[in-house]
């Protein structure tokens, strides 16, 4: 067994004392863990890190009571030692688990998603996903396909693609510009792997999440910069005030000439946005029956014939880029829909949890039995009469169920 001398981040983090001495500043164990950094100072970074991550999903004081907390806390020993009770179970139920962060919940509905249509372009994407292979990967001009790694970044221009990866050599792949017709690549990113980074030939850089398409000319037209998404991009936009650039898809276009935002666009859910983090753009949906201005740290929504507007902080919708997922009152059917897509398996929960609204941080490790490991004993909802609501799972195949504690 592994001692305390030779602990890592996760193993802090799976270490009831340590638990204690974070969440509830209890003085036996918090008294142990300083005198643990005295004895082993070359532990105090992970230890810091450690403590920041659990910082991330402390409990409000003005919401929890210390009995309500030391309940939460006895629920939370419960989990682990029914995990380590169950080692075989390590597939998806610790997937799920891990994935999970929720600290404060309260009661309320909030729909986001919508359909998938035509356009052209992201029309040739639908066609496309038949084809869809486990591996993220970068189609040239339709042709030539080039598998990709976890954190491999992509730098498009100069009549080549660069591919640069964090231990080995860059590798370079020319690319055939036909003048006399736009040709077009894609960046597909499959469900369960990590968001990709691809800069492309003005500059602009590209963020783009699991589950996703991205699709790009081979060179920009000279009067305009248009790319289309199906899914989820985080884009900023070089400046060029002589070509606008368009970011298209199923239901809308997005026009702006130098700024950042996120648009989510995928085929299976019920609306699509926009946040703005930096600048100015214009959306109009593709019938061209509505058009708006967005403003910074808005979210526009388009869904049911309906584009509607509100404020937003903007690194919750765009946290997925840094590896995380940050949501603040978000309904806990919309926080599994993204974990579900991070982690290509299928989570759902009961239908009288579907709308508590969720506050929290995930951090998506790249093992998502570390997650599981780490965070899921900080889960729990709470309803608007302060209740908190204990969580159980249920297995059934390839779907896991999160439903309320009996």
């Amino acid at each position: 067994m592994k001692t305390r001398a030779e602990y890592n981040i996760l193993d802090f983090l799976k270490d009831d004392s340590f638990l204690r001495s974070v969440l509830l500043l209890t003085d036996d164990d918090v008294e142990f863990w300083d005198n643990y950094v005295l004895e082993n100072p070359e532990k105090k970074q992970e230890i810091e890190a450690a403590k920041q991550l659990l910082s991330s999903m402390t409990f409000d004081d003005e919401t929890y009571s210390e009995q309500e907390k030391l309940e939460l806390l006895e629920h939370v020993n419960d989990q682990v030692k029914s995990i380590r009770r169950h080692r075989l179970y390590v597939g998806f139920y610790k997937i799920f688990t891990a994935a999970c962060v929720v600290a404060l919940l309260s009661v309320g509905v909030y729909s986001f998603f919508a359909p998938f249509t035509s356009d052209n372009q992201v029309a040739t994407i639908e066609k496309n996903r038949s084809n869809f292979e486990k591996d993220t990967r970068l189609v040239i001009a339709g042709e030539r396909t080039i598998p990709l790694e976890e954190g491999d970044d992509v730098l498009y221009g100069g009549g080549e693609a660069t591919i640069s990866s964090i231990n080995q050599q860059d590798e370079r792949y020319a690319v055939d510009v036909n003048d006399s017709k736009v040709e077009y690549n894609e960046l597909i990113v499959t469900k369960g792997r990590r968001a990709s980074h691809l800069v492309l030939e003005d500059g602009s850089k590209v963020w783009v999440n699991s589950g996703s398409t991205f699709r790009f000319p081979t060179t920009f037209e000279k009067n305009k910069r248009e790319v289309y998404v199906d899914g989820e991009i985080y884009i900023e936009i070089a400046k060029d005030a002589e070509r606008p650039f368009f970011v298209k898809t199923s239901e809308m276009s997005v026009r702006a000439l130098g700024t950042r935002f996120n648009v989510m666009a995928y085929h299976d859910e019920l609306a699509q946005s926009v946040v703005l983090v930096e600048g100015l753009v214009e959306v109009q949906s593709n019938d061209e029956s509505k058009k708006k201005i967005l403003q910074p740290d808005h979210m526009l929504t388009l869904a049911s014939n309906s584009m509607d507007i509100t404020a937003a902080n903007t690194y919750d919708f765009i946290s997925w880029k840094d590896g995380l997922l940050q949501f603040r009152s978000q309904p806990l059917s919309m926080i599994l829909a993204k974990i579900s897509r991070h982690y290509d398996l299928y989570i759902d929960c009961e239908k009288d949890i579907k709308d508590l609204k969720c506050s929290g941080k995930l951090v998506l490790f790249d093992d998502p039995k570390d997650v599981l490991e780490t965070i899921s004993r900080t889960i729990s909802l709470e309803k608007a009469d302060s209740k908190t609501v204990p969580m159980s799972y249920e297995m059934n195949g390839n779907t896991i169920l999160l439903k309320k504690r009996s």
